[in-house]
């Protein structure tokens, strides 16, 4: 079986630190094991890249795939030997003015 390595670009990266600044700002405990399952969830797509639902139309030249993590949402794309992360967003967001 194929392993892929874990690339997260830095605008996901700045998702994720505001996610847990902002849940910080109530629970501290909350906020990382928020972070946690996010993480250990995206560490799942080293070994099985292709369990999350891929969209049917290509935006900005990817075939984004996107995996739920309780009411996060993780946009992803599938390359050679590397899973790249390009954002993490809360499911209420309007993903019209997030992924372009």
């Amino acid at each position: 079986m194929k392993s892929y390595k874990i690339s997260m670009l830095p605008t996901a990266k700045v998702d994720l630190a505001d996610m847990i600044d902002y849940l910080s700002q109530f629970y501290q405990s909350t906020a990382i094991k928020q972070y946690d399952r996010i993480i250990d969830k995206i560490n799942t797509l080293k070994e099985f890249s292709l369990m999350c639902e891929e969209y049917p139309i290509d935006i900005m030249g990817f075939r984004y795939r996107k995996m739920v993590v309780d009411k996060y949402l993780v946009f992803y794309v599938v390359l050679e030997d590397t899973i790249e992360i390009h954002r993490i967003i809360n499911a209420k967001m309007d993903l019209t003015r997030v992924i372009k």
